[in-house]
This record gives structure tokens, sequence and C-alpha cells, in this order.
């Protein structure tokens, strides 16, 4: 997923860049999160930002039904 291993995801583009490339191979929000928490912590309110700025404006992103 990653070219190094981060010891936490707490750089915007890459938490933003990792939401929307899993989320173009068809992950939900729920699957997203749970590999990426399982990859290293994660800055749960920087997460949340890139969710808003990815996908403002839409009520809940919906994928292509693609389950890990």
């Amino acid at each position: 997923m990653f070219q190094r291993a981060p010891k936490r995801l707490d750089e915007e583009g890459m938490v933003c860049a990792a939401i929307a490339a899993l989320f173009e191979e068809g992950y939900d929000r729920a699957t997203i999160e749970l590999a990426l928490i399982r990859h290293a912590p994660v800055d749960l309110d920087l997460l949340a930002q890139c969710y808003e700025r990815l996908f403002a404006g839409e009520a809940t992103p919906e994928p292509q039904h693609r389950a890990a």
C-alpha cells in the first residue's frame, strides 16, 4: 500500500491518497478505515478531514460493493 512503512498515518496527503485509491477500487468506508488502522495508527481527526475533503457534498459515498 505504501512505499515506506510509516509509524503513524498523520500526513494529510498520504491519508487522503490512500482513502481515494481504496475507494476507487470499490472498498467501503468501514473497510478502508479498518485497513488503514491495521496498517499503522491513524490520526482520526485527519481521517475525518480527508473524508470531508474528498467527499464533500455527497451524503454517503457508495463504492462498487467490494469487501475485504
